[in-house]
Order: structure tokens, then C-alpha cells, then sequence
């Protein structure tokens, strides 16, 4: 494993190319890693990335029960690594209990933004949607996958085309608005929610104000198994899923590619920025009786062509799971972790977007699925991340003098 807090030798000439000068780097940041407090510098800090080795590799842990596990290589093109058992059952159930809880509501991916458009998707620009052509226009505006008679039905019930060729010219589109569409497709997917690319419900936990002692113990044990400090951790996403018969997530990226144009995403901006986890880290919370696995389409390819993503369909995992690519089974206490992004050689930090993590949950078959996801934030600033995570430490350790306190 590469350690978090890493000492490594000071130039001027880092200083003077990154733009920092020597207070900001002689600066201290505490963090808690394996239950002890650091203090370093800020170039002595770099993100961790375990070795995976090889493909089938096997590295044996030992966890704070004293339980031996395994950590099992599964991909190096994602690195996908997998460790069963990683969960106890009670905690497990406790996760279930805890999202039930706080109250699980429909999850969402696309929202309509109420300007009324979407884009007509004509790609041989012959003034005319074809069936293929119209299910990429409606996909693209209102986040649903159609197929052709799904789409046939929708002309024969909102009369649109009116010589009955499949094909939606411009006169004939002239007279209908994305309204016409969007009021369609609210009543159809009401009883075919699984057209939807998403469909399950959600809840959010938050590991940063949580007093919750199961709750703190996985984060605590996740620490420790990722050698990524306790306040990152808890400074970032937990999320709890329930997939009910027919659930499914298709294939997507968990973080977004770089972007200068655009910041990360935080708690108070939440529009017109990216999504920035450097990891996801995926548990299992129960025992699926069929389906239910999770799929990384394009894992182990040499390229990934977004061209040839879409003209498989390879996003399409109600109909496409599991092949080409990876499928991981889904096991009650299992984690998997992968890497949205690599580390960047200069900063240490927040590096290019690793596009084989591609990936989504297959269709639940028989009985119910329930996951969590843990995704790990840091943004371009490594010196504000650092700040934050420094800041969230002191208030950790006033919190715990304060308990100690009480308790005399």
C-alpha cells in the first residue's frame, strides 16, 4: 500500500512551477489515519491507491475485530479490487435500518429544467427521425430507453405520425412541443418504470455529523482498508439503495472527466459544476436471489469508444449485463472499490478520469437488492481540501475532549 502521508524532499522549483510558495507548504495539516493524528506538510500529502498486482491477486488484512479477510484483484483496466465479508450481517441489517430510517425516496438522474427543448438527434441530417434516431432524441431529454414498439405505441397514441412510414418529418413534428412528449412519457413510464435509466430508491446518511456508533465503525474500518484519512472520509458521500423487482442503475461514470471550465460540485454549488469522487467504494447489503450484479461493460478493453458504446448499447444493462466486460455477484458484506480517477504524478492529488470505470446494476430479477455507495470527494484544490479536512479534524478532537469531559 502507498501511504497517505508521505515524506518527500522540498524544491523551489516545485514551489516556484505549481504557484506555492514555501509558508503555504511549510503549512501543517493533522489527519487521522489508523486511529493516530499526523501532522505534515502539504507536498508530504498525496492521495493513496492500493496495488492491485495482478489480476486474481490475493492480499490477506486483518480488520479491528480481529477478523482476517481477503482482498481479491478482480481488473487492472479499471483497478477493481473485492473483499467479502466485509461487512458483518448486523451491520449490514443496521445500514437497512438506518436508511429506512431517514426515509428512501425515488432516485433521480436527469431533471427536466423546464426550458422545453431537447435536441432532435438527426445524425444523417435527411430532415427526418428515424425510429433509431427518435429513441436517441428521447433518451437524451427525458433520461428514458425506449425500444421500437415502445416508440411505435407513442406515435399511434399521440398521433404524430400521421403516414404511419416510422419515420417523424418536420411538418409533421411542427405541431407538437417536448411538452406533448414529456406529458406522454410521465403516464407510460408510471407503469413501465423500469425504462427509466435508474430505477430504485435512495437516501442519503452523513458520515460527517453522524454520532451513530455502527455507522462510524465501517467508516473507521473503510479508512483504514483505503489508507485515506478518517476526515476524508467523513467529509464525503454515503448513499443507501434499494432495488425493488425490475431495479437497475444502467452503465454510467460515478465522476466526472476533468474540467477547468468548470469547478467541483460541493454542498453549497450544486449547479453548473462537475461531480469530482476520486473513488467509489460499493457495499452489499443483502443476498440477491437472482440478478442484481454489477457490470462494468468495458472493463479490461484497451480503448473505450464512446461511439461504439452507444451503437452497441452497451449502457443498456436490462438488456446487455454482464457481456462484454465484467459482472460482479451480489453478496451480502461485500465491498468492491475502484478508482474513478487516477493520481496526479505532480500534486499527488485529484488526476485524469479513469474511463474503464464504466459501469451499473444490472436488473434484479427476484427478490430485492440493497447497496450502499460510499464515494470519495476531493476537488482540484488540493490546499482547500486539505484546509477543510484540517478544520473538520479540530472539531473532532474538541468534540472528543468534550465527551471525555462529560464522562468524568
Amino acid at each position: 500500500m502507498q501511504t497517505f502521508l508521505l515524506s518527500v524532499l522540498i524544491f523551489t522549483c516545485y514551489f516556484e512551477s505549481y504557484g506555492f510558495s514555501s509558508t503555504e507548504n511549510e503549512k501543517q495539516y493533522c489527519l487521522t489515519l489508523n486511529n493516530e493524528v499526523k501532522c505534515e506538510n502539504l507536498t508530504n500529502i498525496i492521495l493513496s491507491r492500493l496495488d492491485g498486482h495482478e489480476s486474481g491477486h490475493i492480499q490477506n488484512i486483518r480488520i479491528e475485530d480481529g477478523r482476517q479477510l481477503e482482498i481479491k484483484t478482480l481488473s487492472l483496466k479499471p483497478l477493481i479490487l473485492e473483499i467479502s465479508n466485509f461487512l458483518t450481517k448486523k451491520e449490514c441489517k443496521h445500514l437497512k435500518e438506518m436508511a429506512i430510517e431517514e426515509g428512501l425516496q425515488s432516485s433521480e438522474t436527469h431533471n427536466w429544467d423546464n426550458s422545453n427543448r431537447f435536441i432532435l438527434q438527426d445524425k444523417d441530417n435527411d430532415k427526418r427521425l428515424s425510429l433509431e434516431e427518435m429513441k436517441l432524441t428521447l433518451m437524451g431529454g427525458f433520461d428514458v430507453h425506449l425500444n421500437k414498439e415502445d416508440i411505435l405505441l407513442m406515435y399511434k397514441e399521440i398521433k404524430i405520425d400521421k403516414d404511419n412510414d416510422e419515420y417523424i418529418t418536420q411538418s409533421e413534428m411542427s405541431s407538437f412541443s417536448p411538452k406533448h412528449f414529456e406529458r406522454y412519457l410521465n403516464t407510460f413510464l408510471k407503469t413501465h418504470p423500469e425504462k427509466h435509466s435508474r430505477y430504485s430508491r435512495q437516501v442519503w446518511l452523513k458520515p460527517d455529523t453522524s454520532d451513530d456508533e455502527v455507522f462510524n465503525r465501517i467508516i473507521n474500518r473503510t479508512s483504514t482498508l483505503v489508507d485515506l484519512p478518517v476526515e476524508l472520509m467523513k467529509l464525503s458521500d454515503f448513499q443507501v439503495v434499494n432495488y425493488d423487482i425490475k431495479g437497475h442503475y444502467h452503465a454510467h461514470w460515478d465522476s466526472s472527466g476533468l474540467d477547468k471550465a468548470a469547478p467541483c460540485c460541493d454542498k453549497i454549488r450544486k449547479n453548473n459544476c462537475r461531480i469530482c469522487r476520486y473513488m467509489t467504494i460499493f457495499f452489499y447489503l443483502n443476498d440477491v436471489k437472482d440478478g442484481g450484479g454489477t457490470a462494468f461493460p468495458v472493463a479490461n478493453n484497451e480503448t473505450v469508444d464512446l461511439g461504439e458504446i452507444t451503437k452497441q448499447e452497451l449502457y443498456n444493462l436490462n438488456e446487455k449485463c454482464g457481456s462484454p466486460g465484467l459482472k460482479v455477484t451480489a453478496e451480502m458484506g461485500k465491498a468492491i472499490i475502484w478508482y474513478n480517477h487516477f493520481v496526479n504524478p505532480e500534486s499527488g492529488w485529484l488526476g485524469e478520469q479513469d474511463v474503464h470505470t464504466y459501469h451499473g446494476g444490472c436488473p434484479v430479477k427476484k427478490g430485492e437488492k440493497w447497496v450502499a455507495n460510499f464515494w470519495i470527494k476531493v476537488t482540484d484544490d488540493k490546499q482547500d481540501d486539505l484546509a477543510k479536512m484540517h478544520k473538520y479534524q479540530q472539531l473532532l478532537s474538541k468534540k472528543e475532549k468534550k465527551k471525555g469531559k462529560d464522562e468524568l
